[in-house]
């Protein structure tokens, strides 16, 4: 079984101290009126009628998503393919795809990761290498570009213990691109290069790029050496996947860049700054104002499917009730490939001690998979046993089963560990819909202080059978049982036809023997 290096153990626990212990690393601020998101502000708005949707999984996203007037783009999108990581023999690199997408942009790129790892062949590099080439075909045909190019780069503002001002990873990023040759700015020929850095507490989780406002990709991937092969330096075959869809949906991903943007700091070099001084001459400061091409501003269709980007982040729940929707509708299964999936944090420990976590105290998520159980819908989770996720993992699965039992439900929850290293938060409702992106089964990815999370969502039917078929593959061969645990032996079976409990029948009888 893979074990993830000692260095992503030490980030999960900085993470985890952050927010339950509510301070902040490096420079960030608390995020006090935040507001709302405002949708971005297409060049041809009535150009695109979207009917409301009759299948019940799309009718509760959309719903969520459109509510307060907020624009429509669910319709007319195509399902291009999911980028998956690490590359292999049968599977190209997340990372390169992204960059060839980069080399082809027309007018705009957008990029926001939380982690950056940067320096040669490091996946910083492959998209910086990709910058510099859209650079080179710009100067050498500007005619070709008649709407400029404009780049930005969001990262998440993650925790740095290396300074003060939290700009290690962004500033990293700037150098390679100024030692790979690429300006900030080239009027001559409408190059504009930008990179920021979210400023608040807490950090931004959200992984996506957009290209010219019309193909979309969300994912769970930062660009971190973790997710390269392992026989590469720092890779540890860390999988993981990105959806990738192009249509109106993109638009959607365009206003979360943009607040993403808004509530960040951007990086300023001084005239002429060379990269081996990037790291002492730049700064970060207020961003300039996110203005985009027409291009990017327009909403032609692409195809016939269905998509939904949920956005969270604090004071915008918008992708927790979503989600919730979504597993409020499920009426026959869900399956969830989910890193982590977990109880609170008071609960961690609870499968030593169960009883003192009641399903009215779960977060909201393991509340709505109970429910969906109790409504007789099949529920199976492949899950990690590693590293921090291990104890909050097992925890977990034995307060779903404990309850299930209590039921008489338990044989519709099953769970199983993989045996590889997985990162994946993606998930299939009723064989219709898939969902992927950044958001895990976690309690500092949902609530009020929850991280900026966003997830991709469509009926496409070639996209739910691929991720059904990455799903059986993986439960049929790379997965084993998640145990059960020793007092489970003592928890009567409720009769399927019972209803909730009483009070006196929560208590597990334990053994002092396991």
């Amino acid at each position: 079984m893979a074990r993830l290096p000692v260095q992503r153990l030490l980030r999960s626990l900085l993470l985890l101290s952050s927010l339950t212990l509510g301070g902040a690393t490096g420079a960030s601020e608390f995020p006090l009126g935040l507001g709302g998101v405002p949708p971005v502000s297409s060049l041809n708005p009535s150009g695109l009628v979207c009917p409301a949707p009759t299948d019940p999984l799309e009718l509760a996203l959309w719903r969520v998503t459109t509510e307060g007037g907020r624009p429509d783009h669910s319709c007319t999108n195509a399902f291009v393919g999911f980028l998956r990581t690490p590359r292999a023999a049968d599977q190209p690199d997340a990372f390169d795809v992204t960059a060839g997408q980069v080399r082809e942009a027309r007018a705009e790129v957008l990029l926001a990761s939380m982690e950056w790892n940067a320096g040669e062949r490091h996946p910083g590099w492959t998209f910086a290498s990709a910058v510099r080439d859209l650079y080179a075909r710009v100067r050498a045909n500007p005619a070709r570009y008649p709407q400029g190019m404009t780049v930005r780069v969001d990262l998440g503002g993650f925790p740095d213990l290396k300074r003060p001002d939290g700009a290690t990873q962004p500033l990293e990023l700037v150098r390679d691109l100024i030692r790979l040759g690429v300006p900030m700015n080239d009027a001559a020929v409408g190059w504009h290069l930008a990179v920021a850095n979210y400023r608040y507490f807490p950090h931004s989780h959200v992984k996506l790029h957009v290209i010219d406002g019309q193909d979309l990709t969300v994912s769970g991937y930062n660009y971190t050496d973790l997710h390269l092969p392992d026989t590469s330096p720092g890779g540890h075959n860390l999988h993981d996947l990105g959806l990738r869809m192009r249509g109106p949906v993109a638009q959607d991903g365009v206003s979360v860049f943009d607040d993403l943007w808004r509530n960040s700091q951007q990086v300023t070099c001084p005239e002429g700054t060379g990269a081996d001084t990037v790291m002492q001459a730049c700064t970060l400061g207020p961003v300039e104002a996110a203005t985009h091409p027409p291009l990017a501003r327009t909403v032609p269709p692409a195809g016939g499917a269905r998509a939904f980007l949920l956005y969270r982040r604090p004071y915008f729940d918008q992708g927790d009730r979503a989600q919730l929707a979504l597993f409020g509708a499920a009426r026959q299964s869900l399956d969830l490939m989910q890193a982590e999936f977990s109880p609170s944090f008071p609960c961690w420990y609870a499968y030593q001690n169960p009883d003192a976590c009641p399903a009215s105290e779960w977060p909201p998520y393991l509340r709505a998979v109970l429910t969906a159980l109790e409504r007789d819908v099949k529920v199976r989770v492949l899950l990690v046993d590693y590293g921090i996720d291990r104890t909050p993992n097992r925890s977990g699965v034995a307060l779903l089963r404990l309850e299930a039992r209590r039921r008489g439900i338990e044989d519709r929850f099953e769970a199983r560990y993989v045996t590889f290293a997985m990162h994946t938060k993606a998930m299939a409702v009723d064989g219709r819909m898939v969902l992927a992106g950044s958001q895990n089964f976690h309690f500092s990815s949902w609530g009020p202080l929850g991280l900026n999370e966003a997830m991709l969502a469509t009926t496409d039917p070639g996209a739910v059978a691929e991720q059904h078929s990455s799903f059986e593959a993986v439960w049929a061969h790379h997965s084993r049982e998640v145990p059960q645990e020793w007092w489970m032996r003592n928890v009567a079976v409720a009769p399927e036809s019972a209803g909730p409990e009483q009070p006196s029948e929560r208590t597990v009888e334990h053994d002092r023997n396991p």
